[in-house]
């Protein structure tokens, strides 16, 4: 079963050992995203690939009493996936994935309830300040306080009614105006487009913390399903819902904080928003773009806030290594539904994606990477993929670099695709090419690596066993490794 709501959540950290209060005083104004830059610096060289604890700030300057006090952050990563699956703590993250692969083939419907704890306040007209909120500077060379970092943006598709969870960036514009990263492409993009057509403006509605399934899910490209349904999946519950106070979207009735409002179909209203440090490690660039009209904000009693830094290099040790878990399981979906065979695992980085396959036959790997990049959910996400076999290991950047270098023919295994659809935050592309706005998306291509072994080159050999590459020379006889490893002490080592 799930939780509850982000309180749960955390009292399950604390309980697990997850959780650390900081007490001390600590500004929002650059020192708060400092301080968690740090933690995952300690913990990463410490320990590859956890982050450290989740923190929440109880002791913030300027807001040690009024409306919201306290701000959660770093919840969530490898280490905490299975905690969020309701398995013990020291299940293997892999295992732990398994189990969200499988869940997320198995959407549960939401269900409506007429009020929740979040309406225990309801804040309208003048008394509307985002200011309330103890929203940070996350980066020095930030815009602005940005306020959704670890959001959820809602909104309803003005055609079929589907409600849609997506994770983007808004900048405080003033105490009642949000500035929006808001991409074409995506689906909150095309929900906009459509209202744009119809003339009316956009509802949306922005939720602050709650069960990190709802985030999970907010992060991932699914093609058609509706994010509480499968929230719902990973919770193993259905999502409680109820409806805004000032639009038909429905948002989670134990949420801590939502923000409701509307962004207007004309383009005169926009405003400057960004630079803000992006998730490539390196900050987008600011333009005018669309911006959210609060028209309430309602929240729990004492509401915790939560946000989080994405401005890092430091992959290993950031909370957006759950992006890469849940993906995987939506990129295996779509393989699957394309009817591309012999896919053995994905694994998902900053800048690549790697797929291993039992290869039947030749052409497979352009295969996959057509049926990726022919998905919405994928184009702008992943620039680069490479397509190895199953005797290489996924996980290990060097393999993967070990098999591009003695499998991927060049030219003939290096494939670009000219799609013209690429990832607006790429500092590769100029800013021409990056205006989303003008174009619905980036511009630019992507870049197939096919390291699988060709089979019109290298057909098998009789000499090699039947295979069509000569042996390996990475291993002794399995008789003289036991040899060694038995005399190891004896060797002095």
């Amino acid at each position: 079963m799930g939780f509850k709501d982000l309180r749960a959540w955390i009292d399950k950290l604390e309980s697990e050992g997850e959780l650390k209060r900081i007490k001390a005083e600590v500004d929002w104004d650059e020192e708060l995203g400092g301080i968690l830059r740090r933690l995952w610096e300690v913990y990463s060289a410490q320990e590859m690939g956890k982050l450290g604890p989740a923190l929440l700030f109880e002791n913030i300057k300027g807001y040690k009493e009024g409306r919201c006090t306290r701000l959660f952050t770093n919840g969530l990563g490898l280490q905490r996936i299975s905690l969020m699956l309701g398995l013990p703590k020291d299940t293997p993250p892999p295992e732990a994935i398994k189990v969200l692969h499988e869940r997320i083939r198995e959407p549960i419907k939401p269900v409506r309830v007429k009020t929740g704890p979040v309406k225990e306040n309801i804040v309208k007209g003048k008394d509307i300040n985002l200011f309330d909120f103890p929203v940070p500077k996350w980066n020095s060379l930030d815009g602005g306080r940005y306020i959704n970092t670890y959001a959820g943006e809602v909104t309803r598709d003005p055609d079929t009614g589907q409600l849609n969870v997506g994770m983007y960036r808004g900048m405080i514009q003033a105490k009642d105006r949000i500035g929006v990263y808001l991409i074409p492409s995506k689906d909150w993009g095309l929900h906009y487009i459509r209202c744009q057509e119809m003339g009316k403006p956009m509802p949306v509605a922005v939720v602050y913390g709650w069960d990190p399934a709802l985030l999970t899910v907010a992060v991932a490209g699914f093609s058609t399903e509706c994010e509480y349904d499968m929230a719902g999946a990973i919770r193993q519950e259905p999502v409680e819902l109820v409806k805004c106070q000032t639009s038909d979207i429905e948002v989670p009735a134990s949420a801590e904080i939502v923000v409701e409002g509307f962004i207007s179909p004309d383009p005169a209203t926009y405003e400057m928003e960004g630079p803000f440090g992006e998730w490539t490690g390196y900050y987008g660039e600011a333009m005018k773009r669309p911006v959210i009209q609060v028209s309430c904000i309602t929240h729990r009693n004492d509401p915790i806030f939560r946000g989080g830094v994405t401005g890092t290099v430091k992959s290993a040790a950031h909370e957006g290594i759950i992006f890469s878990a849940i993906n995987t399981g939506v990129y295996k979906n779509i393989l699957r539904a394309a009817g591309v065979p012999g896919v053995i695992d994905i694994v998902r980085r900053k800048m690549y994606l790697a797929v291993q396959i039992h290869k039947t036959y030749q052409g497979q790997a352009r295969q996959v990477a057509a049926a990726l990049w022919g998905s919405k959910s994928v184009t702008e996400q992943t620039r680069v993929i490479i397509v190895v076999e199953e005797d290489v290991d996924i996980h290990d950047p060097d393999a993967l670099l070990c098999a591009i270098g003695t499998h991927a023919d060049y030219p003939d295994d290096i494939i670009i695709y000219p799609l013209e659809v690429s990832a607006a935050l790429n500092p590769v592309h100029s800013l021409e090419e990056k205006d989303d706005l003008k174009y619905g998306a980036g511009l630019g291509s992507n870049l197939l690596i096919d390291a699988t072994i060709n089979w019109k080159t290298h057909p098998k050999r009789p000499e090699w066993g039947n295979r069509r590459y000569p042996p390996t020379t990475f291993g002794s006889r399995p008789e003289i490794e036991e040899l060694v490893r038995r005399r190891w002490t004896e060797y002095g080592l």
